[in-house]
């Protein structure tokens, strides 16, 4: 079973606090300032923490004599070594600060640069290589149609969490929305409401951390 933004929503509008009817059954009847609360707690939950699902493996099949290439929509992983995961045939690659400062020549690639959007790999490829990157994706789900996406905007728009955590990441985002939702602090159940949000999100990262690992909560 997959999380859907209409799932979301009428768990969400079904909850005490919530002022919405909680028995949408397409995106026309759906608030669109929920939907905000909903995508506004799903991001502040993604981007807190690195969760183990979110992590990619972008291939990139290199063209002789061609050096720039598109990047994958997130954020490159680093190993324990603070190296960024950017890989030649299952080499490591140095990261290059400068490249202005190279003369430039053709062969097997021994280093990248990263610019907006490209990565700059050098020398410059001389033949068809692998280059693998290893990141955590900046994207939350998908649709229907499996394209993926960096918020949820249709009834059927689904989330990418593993079904071990789905409920759990439910809670949280519930939870959370619940804040969101709550315009000011001053409110006497804010308080309340922060405390379950909070244990809903602690218990969602104990479980994604899986057995022995540690792994720096963002939030």
């Amino acid at each position: 079973m997959a999380l859907t933004l209409l799932d979301l929503y009428n768990t969400a509008a079904s909850q005490e606090w919530s002022m919405y009817d909680d028995d949408a059954v397409s995106g026309s009847e759906m608030e669109k300032s929920l939907i905000i609360a909903i995508n506004k707690a799903i991001i502040d939950i993604y981007a807190s923490y690195d969760f183990p699902f979110r992590e990619r493996t972008h291939v990139i099949l290199t063209v002789p004599n061609v050096c720039e290439y598109d990047m994958p929509y997130g954020i490159v992983k680093c190993d324990e070594n603070k190296n960024m995961c950017v890989k030649c045939n299952n080499k490591n690659l140095n990261h290059i600060n400068n490249i202005s400062e190279l003369t430039w020549k053709h062969g097997l690639p021994e280093g990248f640069l990263i610019k907006n959007d490209k990565i700059i790999f050098y020398p410059i490829p001389s033949e068809k290589v692998i280059i693998t990157i290893d990141y955590f994706t900046l994207t939350i789900g998908e649709t229907i149609q499996g394209e993926e996406i960096f918020a949820l905007k249709n009834a059927d728009d689904m989330l990418i969490v593993p079904v071990y955590l789905e409920e759990l990441m439910k809670e949280a985002i519930i939870t959370r929305t619940m804040l969101n939702t709550i315009a000011s602090e001053s409110d006497e159940n804010f308080s309340a409401y922060k405390k379950q949000a909070d244990k809903a999100y602690k218990l969602l990262i104990k479980c994604s951390k899986g057995v022995g690992q540690e792994k720096k909560v963002l939030l």
